[in-house]
């Protein structure tokens, strides 16, 4: 079932094109502050990044109808997956709100008595007897701060979706490159000369291991593991289209290697190969294991979409370049150090914190302790290496379990299968080649970040979970047709 908006006969008014316009440049100003700016981990970083975002949200839903066509043939459609998603979505903002609506004792004790302990050596006012009303979440201020940030990058995620309906997602990858060329120079060029200053200015509060911008190198690699695997798709969906309607004879096709087609294909690849030296280069075990699946799914994808065998040999050939140069340049033995050298049998320290989340999530598992107050509920449960303090649980799952608890975690589930359900559907429909690749970049991005948050906690960083939702917004959206996109050249 589909559900159409607007008619198919109506045309992108030109306002409505022109304002898609600057809220893309907007977005990308958007992902391009959330990376440099620290991966806008600091109050003063990701509000100005939540209100861009918003303000590209807003512009994605407050375009006219006329400008998203509901035909099969373009245009952004609701479907009843994304419906649902969006529904779910919606539920979640909703799970967390309930966790800020203040309780009565009484009630409050029934749905978590693990909660009403916990305030009692919390909150000076509960256990003195002067509070009689207190809400699920044990620091209301940080489980606000966390729903206004996940409210900002749900609508991002629609918001983006329909706005690359209305003018394509190429140009937003594109430019997502191009901000990763500039953070991956950012840290290869600042690791040899580091010295505990980022930019040589900034001096990161608390502990950390930095690269680049990034005040932890495992953040770094998170914000590359879901660049890389879209400028990958730029690739493959530039070879897919190489060459097309160019004769067979071999003057013209040496001749094609100087079109701007080729030049843009050779500046991608390159871009590429910089992005994944970046990458390896943190040294980052999450890291360095996520790019070997992304080139792995991509590789697969390749075998099985591309039918052409010259293309299909020139894009295999290339992910194997990607690893041999990246590798020869690290070093095989540096990588290997790196993964011999941990404990696997703690996960180099995070089993431990694992631990903790669980038994967390035992204590409070109908409502949890409230989105973003791990860091407040270790305090009084950690049991593990308690000579440090463990803000995050080194696993974004656990952690959702043990902060959201079921009642956060039902949606969520519900919205992580709407969200399959309707790539899937994007998938099935598509007939634009570049759209298909990037959708697979994307994904594919997904899915690498997705592999690391098991072991860390990369999209707490509002900078990564910015281009996160971005990336749902390319594997949601719908290629507009060829008339739209003549359309908005000619405007």
């Amino acid at each position: 079932m589909t559900f159409t908006i607007a008619k198919p006969s109506e045309a992108p008014r030109p306002a409505s094109a022109s304002l898609a316009r600057h809220a893309t440049t907007l977005l990308v100003v958007a992902i391009a502050w959330g990376a440099f700016s620290f991966g806008a981990v600091y109050d003063w970083a990701y509000w100005p990044l939540a209100l861009a975002l918003t303000a590209v949200a807003s512009s994605g839903f407050g375009i006219g109808d006329s400008g998203f066509v509901g035909t099969r043939k373009s245009g952004f459609v609701w479907t009843t997956s994304t419906l649902v998603l969006g529904a779910a979505l919606a539920a979640v903002g909703a799970a967390i709100l309930l966790q800020l609506v203040p309780l009565k004792f009484d009630l409050l004790r029934s749905l978590s008595p693990e909660t009403m302990r916990l305030l009692g050596q919390l909150d000076l006012q509960v256990r003195s007897g002067a509070a009689s009303t207190h809400p699920i979440s044990i620091a209301p201020a940080l489980t606000s701060t966390a729903l206004l940030l996940f409210g900002s990058m749900a609508l991002t995620m629609f918001g983006t979706a329909r706005l690359l309906s209305l003018g394509g997602a190429k140009p937003v990858a594109e430019s997502i490159v191009i901000v990763g060329v500039a953070l991956a120079l950012a840290g290869i060029v600042q690791q040899p000369l580091f010295t505990g200053k980022i930019y040589g200015l900034w001096t990161p509060f608390g502990e950390g291991s930095p690269y680049g911008p990034f005040v932890n190198k495992n953040h770094f690699a998170g914000w590359m593991l879901m660049a890389l695997p879209l400028a990958l798709g730029l690739l493959c969906g530039g070879i897919a289209r190489a060459m097309r309607g160019v004769k067979h004879r071999w003057r013209d096709r040496l001749l094609w290697f100087s079109s701007p087609d080729a030049n843009r294909l050779i500046l991608t690849g390159s871009a590429a190969i910089l992005m994944a030296l970046s990458l390896v280069l943190t040294m980052s075990r999450s890291g360095i294991a996520a790019l070997a699946l992304s080139l792995f799914i991509t590789g697969i994808v390749v075998l099985r979409r591309q039918r052409d065998r010259g293309r299909k040999a020139v894009a295999i050939a290339y992910l194997v370049f990607v690893a041999v140069v990246v590798v020869a340049w690290v070093g095989t033995e540096a990588i290997v150090a790196r993964f011999t050298q941990t404990d696997w049998t703690e996960f180099n320290g995070r089993y431990g914190a694992w631990t903790d989340a669980s038994n967390i999530f035992a204590r409070f598992p109908v409502a949890g302790t409230g989105l973003n107050t791990y860091g407040t509920a270790t305090v009084f449960y950690q049991q593990h290496d308690v000579e440090h303090h463990y803000v995050q649980a080194h696993n974004d799952y656990l952690q959702l379990a043990a902060e959201g608890g079921f009642l956060v975690l039902v949606p969520a589930a519900i919205a992580l299968v709407a969200f399959v359900a309707a790539v899937r559907r994007r998938f099935a429909s598509e007939t634009s080649t570049m759209a298909y690749w990037l959708r697979v970049g994307a994904v594919t991005g997904l899915v690498a970040i997705a592999l690391q948050e098991t072991v860390e906690f990369s999209l707490q960083m509002p900078g990564n979970a910015a281009l996160c939702a971005t990336l749902c917004g390319i594997a949601l959206h719908r290629a507009p047709s060829k008339k739209q996109l003549d359309n908005r050249v000619m405007e």
